[in-house]
């Protein structure tokens, strides 16, 4: 964890048994001490948390007694898409016919049974979580350059009828056509 860019990982553990919620806390403090944590064992406290808690990470089991993981993934992917999900349960294997759907979405999977791990796995899921940011960032920045040149090539198209500044233009267009 890069201790200079989050003063603290913010943790949603979507989970209704509080033993696990208890190993899931110790294995995240492994992995960074300065974490806080928000707890949600049911469908409105998950969906009512998510909104104000902002959390840089959700950990969540499979199988809940009001609401599956698939269903709190399949909000987190639709409302909230840059928050890295990750399952920790017992619920959903690897040989099941929707565990390839489920983990093609999801950031990471790990079984209760090999929980003692979770503190290990959380480097590399939050480092490609990392990785993607920094890129959303660059494409952001890319498209924000982009709608600049778009506004003065407007701009120059209103201010200029009788097109004496058909060069800038030209060359602004060539640009977006083009990004560097």
């Amino acid at each position: 964890m890069n201790s200079d860019k989050i003063t603290a990982l913010k943790v949603l553990i979507l989970e209704d048994q509080q033993p696990d919620q208890i190993l899931v806390k110790r294995q995240v403090l492994k992995y960074e001490p300065n974490s806080v944590f928000l707890i949600a064992d049911n469908k409105s406290t998950f969906l009512d948390k998510i909104d104000w808690f902002l959390p840089d990470l959700i950990l969540a089991d499979y199988n809940l007694p009001d609401y599956t993981g698939l269903d709190a993934l399949m909000h987190v992917k639709e409302k909230k898409p840059f928050i890295p999900f990750v399952f920790v349960t017992g619920g959903l294997h690897k040989s099941d016919p929707v565990a390839d759907v489920v983990l093609g979405l999801a950031d990471g999977f790990i079984l209760k049974d090999e929980l003692s791990t979770l503190h290990m796995k959380l480097k590399p899921i939050m480092d490609k979580i990392a990785d993607r940011i920094n890129m959303q960032k660059e494409l952001i920045k890319v498209q924000n350059q982009q709608r600049l040149k778009i506004m003065k090539a407007t701009a120059l198209l209103k201010e200029s009828g009788d097109f004496s500044k058909k060069d800038e233009l030209v060359k602004l267009l060539d640009e977006l056509k083009n990004p560097s």
